[in-house]
This record gives structure tokens, sequence and C-alpha cells, in this order.
């Protein structure tokens, strides 16, 4: 888990920093700007305004975006070398949607949808915020035909992303709350590192 440092003297920015890092998988420490040295922790989260005052990576929170799992994203994006910062998202289409991010191998957090619109927005809002060099979707196959309508939305609104279409059988289980994922969440993690085949592909 990322270690990042706080350090703003403008207390209004420090607790809306506070208040979206606590709902990151990210571990913070908490300094005064002239406490916060070249040994800290990077990146270094602050104001534009102080952003002279540290010579290690840092971030103003005003270019942060406001949902915490894309926030995180944004961050991570400054600890990866470039080759890192893939996209992976695992969708398990159903009733309940479920939906798994993971960004650079780490996983970002889960969302659960009742629309196929619901779905493209949230999607399209973490693809088109963090920095990335790929993007791969996979798509469970157990409810074929909202599947299909899936897939093809995303690869109509990310054009650039690989989309797949991934054998979900065997991908749910119960075993989950401890780890705060519903059944729709874990399907969709277990689907997203499974082997699928690129729906362009099956199209031709």
């Amino acid at each position: 888990m990322k270690v990042v440092s706080v350090a703003t003297s403008d207390s209004r920015a420090y607790y809306s920093i506070l208040s979206r890092l606590k709902e990151t998988n990210l571990r913070f420490v908490s300094l005064t700007p002239s406490q916060a040295a070249d040994e800290v922790p990077e990146p270094v989260i602050t104001t534009k305004s102080e952003l002279g005052l540290f010579s290690v990576v840092s971030i103003p929170i005003e270019d942060l975006d406001e949902n915490p799992m894309i926030m995180e994203g944004q961050i991570l994006s400054k600890t990866l070398i470039e080759s890192k910062r893939v996209i992976l998202i695992g969708v398990d289409p159903g009733s309940r949607i479920g939906v798994m991010v993971f960004y650079g191998g780490s996983g970002l957090g889960s969302f659960t949808v009742n629309s196929i619109d619901s779905l493209q927005w949230r999607i399209v809002s973490v693809v088109r915020s963090i920095p990335h060099v790929s993007v791969v979707i996979k798509v469970g196959d157990g409810a074929p035909r909202l599947s299909r309508s899936i897939i093809r939305t995303m690869t109509e609104q990310l054009p650039e992303a690989t989309v797949e279409i991934v054998d979900e059988r065997r991908t749910t289980t119960s075993r989950l709350k401890s780890r705060g994922l519903t059944k729709d969440q874990g399907a969709a993690e277990r689907i997203a590192f499974r082997k699928g085949t690129d729906f362009r592909k099956l199209s031709n």
C-alpha cells in the first residue's frame, strides 16, 4: 500500500484532502510544510500556492478529482513508470452490474450499478481522468444479451480500449464480506483476471 504525504497550511484544503484519502487504499502522513523535507514519502499532496515549497514530487489538491477512487489513480500515476499505467476493469453483468477497477496492478475500488448508462458514465469517467498507456475491459458472459450490449457500448465510448468477453463460470463466491465486496463485485474481480477473447476479433 503506497504511502503519501499531506503538507499544507491551508486548513480547508487539508481537511478536503484527508476526507478523500480516507476513502482510498492509500496510507498517508500529515506534516506541516516546514516539516516536509526531502525525505518524506512521495508524492506530497498540497495546494497550488505551496508547490514551490517542496523539492520532491508534489500534486496540488486542485488537480485531483473529487471521486476518491479516481483521485487514488491520479496520485498513483505519479509513482508508476509509464509502462505500468494500465487500467484493468472487470464487469459482471446482471440485474446488478458489479465492477472492479485495477490500476498498475493495484485495486482502486469497486462499485455496483443498475444500468448500462450508469456503467458507461462511471467507467468513462475513470478512464478519461486517470493517466494511462492502455485500458483492458473484461466483461463476463453470464447474461449474453446484456454482456453484448455492455461490450458494444464500451467499444463505442472507448475505442482505444481492448474489450474482451470472458467465461464467468465459477466466479461467484460468498466469502467476500471481510473484504467489503458484494458477490457482483467479487465476480467482477475474478473476471478481470481471467483470459478473455477480444470482442473485435469475434465480430470479424
